[in-house]
């Protein structure tokens, strides 16, 4: 979802500029949490900071929320990577195998990425043009039921 932009708010009747505007701010809310929660999440699971290319994004797409939920079992539960032994807040890779060593910024680290061949299994009517016909829809909606006349 993206916030109204200037265009928008040109071709915007006067009524709607002040919802729009308010849409944005509440979006930019939102957008914060969402980030600080997928970081929590990349904290949690190191494997979503190396997942690379894979053939089928239907794949990905369960996997990550495989670990959305295992991550809420995790809060429920109270708890927290840092209760992990050796976990190292101010470097993820520090300790991640036993080694103390703190891991040169340089040097290139192998977490088990395989390249893939061929393309990715997106069906096919989800070209660019038809996901932002559809992020346009979407936003749309959110902002006549969040800000209506």
């Amino acid at each position: 979802m993206r916030p109204f932009d200037e265009t928008e708010f040109a071709g915007a009747s006067p009524a709607d500029i002040p919802r729009m505007r308010e849409f944005n701010v509440l979006l930019s809310s939102v957008r914060i949490a969402s980030e600080h929660a997928y970081g929590l999440l990349k904290g949690r699971f190191l494997s979503l900071k190396g997942m690379g290319e894979h053939k089928d994004i239907q794949t990905i797409y369960k996997a990550i929320e495989a670990m959305l939920v295992l991550h809420n079992i995790c809060i429920d539960w109270n708890d927290h990577p840092d209760n992990i032994w050796q976990y190292n807040s101010t470097d993820i890779w520090a300790g991640w195998d036993g080694v103390e060593d703190r891991v040169d910024e340089d040097e290139e680290i192998e977490v088990g990425i395989e390249d893939i061949e061929g393309e990715a299994n997106i069906p096919e009517h989800e070209t660019p043009q038809y996901l932002k016909d559809e992020g346009r829809r979407k936003q749309q909606i959110m902002f006549d039921e969040l800000f209506p006349i």
